[in-house]
């Protein structure tokens, strides 16, 4: 109904103009009083828009106007469009749902400046339309190739602004333009369609850009978010734009172009976006008028005015080419500076709360840079260590792994190098760290160095020591067990000694070792064997392996030793032995867990409840056991303390001592007889 209601009062007004030439400035008056009483017809909501959409109507009529009276010789196309950049740059600051309100409010501002100033006929139509097609579809494909475009923050919306812009677009309306050119004034099709793409696509790409700031409001905001010290910056910059610009084309004797060039780049550096559009603006503001008046170096050519617009064109467009890369450049640079300050904050409150040292190491092994936990597990600060070498602190034992570890790193960047070794505190001791590092690429993909997260693994190494130690030695004596055994006697008889001798195998076994047991208890079986392992160990070499094969059976690899030299050994071992005393635990009676029981019971009565029991513990009341001699073992039950003593029956010692047997070079192992041994020849 609104829409019906619009097209009613426009329809009236329209049959109510005579079309003839008298009557332009009445269709004038027409139009605007249209354009302004549109907003009455409006629901109150959509006011705001109409208004808008009347206003860049209005807008686009001043630009049109300007440039078919000024920029059109000979009746051709104008050679400079400046409507077609005001209306793309409004659809580009406006959401996509108000773009149809605007083109169609821009239709009838167009026809009416192309009645009033250009051309008249059959083509006074269709050459608006297309013009306004141009300004529509340049900002539909741009939106639709970036959908964020506007801001100029990055080469590539650049680049597909200047595309669509300046080169497909003006280059597909430049045939019908040129056609319709072509037939209301006989000019020459492709002349007709050079003007126009340039007319039109240098338009676009010079006048385009600043307009859209404009538009979007950037400019004001900049204005308002920036300083009293940046404005004055930004100020003294676009003076000297301007003094560049007045000195460049306020005067037709030297073509001093470059001039302008020096501080609009300044300003682009300085100012960012808002000094790249600011100083193209202040170009155009003074550079096209003096042009026009005939001043600036356009006048030092000796061709036609058609071709100095042309060309002052196209100096606006290199210019704009130029700077607008740069500031998406040093806007996407400043942005990726500012993510890295983000992310160096944040790592350094990572680095400040870890516990593992960070480092960065050069490439000739340099420190570069250690976090704080440096401190905290090696006692330096990280500025005692900056600018040195950290090789010297690594143990010279672990140093070939470390530098190995290195060089993987080094020579494969994508993947990472473990390694654990140990490094020297400052206060002179050892931990273990383990160390995960990784080489360091720079722009050019060569590689700088080497980053490291180190990590202390002293008590886990400790504790996998502990772990293995407890998996190769016997728990009760300390001595290695059967499994270490097992691995050791193979390697020794595949070894090749240089004087031809592997060595001997002592076996030691305990006899009546159970008995200990069953009179004594399993502790004092423990001792025994406790003490034996000490005089087993104090009658060997060092370098001797002695191992527990299980009970009270014992071995002894002596290496590199003959069969009579291990007999003397054994020898040794059986007399320390048999001389040795062994301290027992004292001993008391059972309890047979009654209340009423007493130990001042009868001895008659304790010897008899003793003697019922089969396995016969010996109970003493009090005093301390004598030592027990190894070579036998006789009980004493009584008052008295127990004093054990060899009994003359018990002919074998505790020990029985097989002697060595000498492991063989090259032959089978045959066995011998005499004295008990067994040994290989």
């Amino acid at each position: 109904m609104l829409r019906d209601t619009n097209c009613a009062a426009y329809n009236e007004r329209m049959s109510q103009i005579p079309w003839n030439k008298s009557c332009r400035f009445n269709a004038v008056l027409t139009i605007f009083s249209y354009y302004w009483a549109m907003p009455r017809f409006a629901a109150p909501d959509s006011r705001h828009a109409v208004r808008e959409a009347v206003l860049t109507a209005t807008a686009y009529f001043v630009c049109a106007s300007i440039a078919l009276q000024l920029t059109r010789f000979d009746g051709g196309v104008a050679i400079m469009w400046l409507a077609g950049a005001l209306l793309f740059a409004k659809l580009c600051a406006t959401p996509r749902r108000r773009w149809l309100q605007i083109t169609l409010a821009c239709v009838p501002a167009g026809l009416l400046a192309s009645f009033l100033f250009g051309f008249r006929g059959p083509v006074a139509i269709p050459l608006p339309l297309i013009c306004i097609a141009e300004a529509h579809a340049a900002a539909w494909l741009v939106r639709r190739c970036f959908p964020r475009f506007g801001r100029f923050e990055s080469v590539p919306e650049v680049a597909r602004f200047l595309i669509i812009a300046g080169l497909i677009v003006p280059a597909t309306t430049a045939f019908l333009g040129a056609l319709c050119a072509h037939v209301a004034r006989d000019i020459p099709y492709w002349s007709a369609w050079r003007d126009w793409y340039a007319g039109h696509a240098l338009g676009l790409v010079a006048f385009g850009p600043p307009l859209l700031f404009t538009l979007r409001g950037e400019t004001r905001q900049w204005i308002a978010s920036a300083g009293n010290r940046k404005r004055g910056e930004a100020t003294g910059l676009l003076l000297l734009v301007a003094l560049a610009s007045l000195l460049t084309f306020g005067q037709n004797r030297i073509p001093l172009v470059l001039i302008p060039f020096l501080p609009m780049v300044a300003a682009t550096l300085r100012l960012g976006r808002f000094g790249a559009v600011s100083s193209i603006v202040v170009l155009l503001a003074i550079g096209l008028p003096c042009s026009l008046a005939g001043s600036g170096p356009t006048t030092l050519l000796h061709v036609s005015m058609t071709l100095k617009l042309q060309v002052l064109q196209i100096y606006f467009a290199s210019i704009v080419l130029i700077l607008l890369p740069l500031a998406a450049e040093l806007r996407a640079r400043r942005r990726l500076l500012d993510r890295l300050h983000a992310v160096e904050a944040l790592h350094r409150l990572v680095l400040d709360r870890t516990s593992d040292i960070i480092m960065r190491l050069g490439y000739d092994g340099t420190l570069r840079y250690a976090s704080p936990a440096t401190e905290r597990v090696l006692g330096y600060r990280p500025e005692e260590l900056t600018g040195k070498v950290m090789f010297h602190l690594v143990s010279p034992d672990d140093l070939p792994s470390v530098l190995d570890a290195r060089r993987r790193a080094l020579a494969n960047p994508d993947e990472t190098a473990i390694v654990e070794y140990r490094v020297s505190c400052k206060d002179g001791g050892v931990v273990w760290v383990e160390s995960h590092m990784r080489a360091t690429i720079d722009d050019d993909g060569r590689v700088m160095g080497t980053v490291s997260i180190v990590r202390e693994v002293t008590g886990r190494r400790k504790l996998m020591e502990d772990l293995a130690h407890q998996a190769m030695t016997d728990p009760l004596t300390g001595i290695y067990n059967r499994r270490i055994f097992d691995e050791a006697l193979p390697a020794l008889l595949a070894s090749i000694p240089a004087d031809g001798v592997l060595g001997c195998l002592a076996v030691f076994d305990l006899d009546h070792f159970k008995r200990i047991n069953d009179l004594h208890g399993h502790a004092a079986g423990d001792v025994v064997l406790i003490h034996f392992v000490e005089i087993l160990r104090s009658s060997v070499r060092d370098g001797d392996l002695v191992a527990r094969l299980g009970g009270e059976e014992f071995a002894v690899v002596l290496g590199g030793m003959e069969a009579v030299q291990a007999r003397v050994v054994c020898e040794r071992v059986r007399i320390r032995l048999e001389e040795a005393a062994i301290p027992l635990c004292r001993r008391y009676p059972p309890c047979d867990g009654q209340r009423g029981h007493r130990l001042s019971r009868s001895r008659p009565k304790l010897r008899r409840s003793t003697q019922d029991r089969r396995h016969r513990p010996l109970q003493r009341k009090t005093g301390w056991p004598e030592p027990v001699r190894a070579s036998g073992i006789s009980r004493g039950i009584g008052p008295t303390p127990y004093r054990p003593s060899i009994r003359s029956g018990v002919r074998r010692p505790l020990i029985r001592s097989n002697m060595p047997i000498q492991f063989p070079l090259a032959r089978p192992a045959r066995s011998t007889q005499g004295s008990g041994l067994r040994h290989l020849t």
